[in-house]
């Protein structure tokens, strides 16, 4: 099952590559760093509405063509694009196990980054 959150970085770099659009001028464009725009980008960070709305103006596109699933989606997760050449339902499952564990570390990863922005005092 495909991510809303992979098909939406997938729609924004797709517009962003036939658009001539580069990751640094999107971070500019955002006022954040071109790593916040690489960890959008590769799942390492959600993209929320405010971002998502801002991003569909940069690239003069409307919200709906960045959320919206393609007719064919071209996987781009390594291990399940892998997955179809391993012959051995326990091959599948070892791969299965990695994936599940890779999920994991960035669910963490992003807790923890969540954390730290939550911690951060309100400026009024």
């Amino acid at each position: 099952m495909v991510k809303a959150s992979e098909i939406i970085s997938n729609n924004i770099m797709n517009i962003m590559k036939q658009n001539g659009k580069k990751q640094i001028d999107l971070a500019e464009y955002l006022g954040v760093s071109k790593q916040v725009i690489s960890k959008m980008l590769t799942g390492g960070r959600m993209i929320n509405a405010i971002e998502l709305q801002k991003i569909s103006e940069f690239l003069g596109t409307s919200m709906e063509n960045l959320v919206k699933r393609p007719e064919v989606f071209q996987e781009t997760n390594a291990i399940k694009a892998f997955m179809g050449k391993v012959e051995t339902q326990e091959a599948r499952d070892g791969l299965e196990i990695a994936d599940e564990i890779a999920n994991l570390i960035c669910f963490y990863a992003r807790t923890h980054e969540n954390a730290e922005e939550m911690m951060k005092p309100w400026e009024a």
